[in-house]
C-alpha cells in the first residue's frame, strides 16, 4: 500500500488500525511519526514504531516515553547518540543494554563505561576480568557485554 492508502485507512479507522499500521514495512517516516503522536497514545503501536526501520528521530523521542516501548527505541540507530548515551547511564536496566548495542553510541561515551586498565587478572578461563563501574547498574552487567560484544568481544582503545 502507499502512504495515501495508509493515511486514509488511519483516519477512517484511527486507534484501532494504529498498531497494524505501524507494522507495514510501507509505513513512511512521516506516517511512523503522526501515529507516534496520536492521543491518546496506542502503546502496542509505540512498540512497534520504536523498532522499525522507518522510525525517524522524532517519533522514536515519543516512544521513549513508554516504559515498553523504551528498550525497543534505546537501541534503534536512529535514535540520536545523547538520547543513547543518557540511556545508558540510566536506571532502566532493559534500556541501558538495548542503548549499549545501538550503533549510534558515543565512543567517548563507551570510553567512560568502559575503563580498561593497563593490566587485569586473568579469570579461570583466560578472559579478561572488568572492574565495576560506578555509572554501570552493578558489576560485571549486561551492559558492559553489550558494548563488548558490539566489537567483537576484545576492549577497544579509544584514542583521545
Amino acid at each position: 500500500m502507499n502512504e495515501s492508502q495508509l493515511r486514509t485507512i488511519s483516519v477512517r479507522h484511527g486507534t484501532r488500525v494504529a498498531a497494524n499500521l505501524a507494522s507495514n514495512p510501507d509505513a513512511t517516516p512521516a506516517l511512523l511519526a503522526e501515529l507516534a503522536r496520536h492521543e491518546p497514545p496506542v502503546r502496542t503501536a509505540l512498540r512497534l514504531i520504536a523498532g522499525h526501520t522507518n522510525a525517524t528521530a522524532t517519533a522514536l523521542l515519543v516512544c521513549l516515553e513508554d516504559a515498553e516501548a523504551r528498550p525497543v527505541a534505546a537501541g534503534h540507530p536512529a535514535l540520536p547518540p545523547k538520547f543513547v548515551a543518557d540511556l545508558v547511564a540510566g536506571a532502566d536496566r532493559r534500556s541501558a543494554e538495548a542503548a549499549a548495542a545501538n550503533p549510534s553510541l558515543p565512543h567517548t561515551v563507551m570510553a567512560e563505561l568502559l575503563p580498561f586498565p593497563a593490566r587485569t587478572r586473568a579469570g579461570p578461563d583466560g578472559g579478561r576480568r572488568l572492574p565495576p563501574h560506578p555509572a554501570l547498574p552493578g558489576a560485571g552487567t549486561d551492559v558492559r557485554a553489550r558494548l563488548l560484544n558490539r566489537h567483537g568481544g576484545s576492549p577497544v582503545e579509544i584514542r583521545r
